[in-house]
C-alpha cells in the first residue's frame, strides 16, 4: 500500500524565550479583509485582548489590506504560536459575530511566517521593512501617508523624519516576506 505525503507538513518553529520576532499573517486567498477600517479596528481590539492572555510587547506593526506585519517581544511566559493562534481564532469569531456569519469561514491562510531577530542590524532592517511596506505595495508614495502602521508613533518620538520612506532603503531591498 502506498503512503501519501501530507499536503503540508507540520511547521517547526524556533521558540526562543525573551526574544523579538518578526511575524507575517496573511488573509485567506489574499482577500482584502483589512481594506475596511472597521476590520482594522477589530484587529487592534483583538490584539489588545490577546496580549492580556498571552503577553507580548509591540515594537512595530503594519496592517495592510490582505496581510499584516508585527515586530514583537515575546517573554518566556508566552510563545508566538499561542499568540497567533489566539489572535486569528478570536479575530475570526469576533468578525463572524459582527457580520452575523453563521457558516464556517476561513479568514486566514493556514499558519503564519515568523523570523527570530538575531541582532540589532536584523532588528533595524525588519523595523524599516514594516514601515516601508505600504509604499512597497503601492498604497501610498510616502510612509507617512499610510495610517495603519506604527510609523507615526516613531515620527512623534523623533526616530523617523516624516519624509522617510519615499525611496526604499538599500538595507531592506533584499528582504521579502510576502
Amino acid at each position: 500500500m502506498e503512503t501519501q505525503t501530507p499536503i503540508r507538513t507540520r511547521i517547526s518553529r524556533w521558540i526562543i524565550p525573551n526574544n523579538i520576532y518578526f511575524i507575517v499573517g496573511v488573509t485567506q486567498k489574499r482577500q482584502q479583509l483589512f481594506a475596511d477600517s472597521a476590520a482594522i479596528e477589530l484587529l487592534r481590539t483583538t490584539m489588545h485582548n490577546v496580549k492580556e492572555r498571552h503577553p507580548f510587547k509591540m515594537h512595530a506593526y503594519a496592517f495592510l489590506p490582505d496581510h499584516f506585519h508585527l515586530l514583537i517581544f515575546v517573554p518566556e511566559t508566552s510563545n508566538i504560536s499561542k499568540i497567533m493562534q489566539s489572535l486569528q481564532w478570536n479575530f475570526t469569531m469576533a468578525y463572524k459575530k459582527l457580520h452575523q456569519i453563521t457558516t464556517t469561514t476561513a479568514l486566514w491562510q493556514r499558519g503564519f511566517w515568523d523570523h527570530v531577530i538575531r541582532d540589532e542590524r536584523d532588528y533595524e532592517n525588519h523595523f524599516h521593512y514594516i514601515h516601508f511596506n505600504p509604499v512597497k505595495h503601492g498604497y501610498v508614495t510616502r510612509a507617512v501617508d499610510y495610517p495603519h502602521t506604527s510609523f507615526h508613533e516613531y515620527v512623534k518620538q523623533g526616530v523617523y523624519d516624516p519624509d522617510w520612506g519615499q525611496v526604499e532603503p538599500d538595507e531592506i531591498r533584499k528582504l521579502d516576506f510576502e
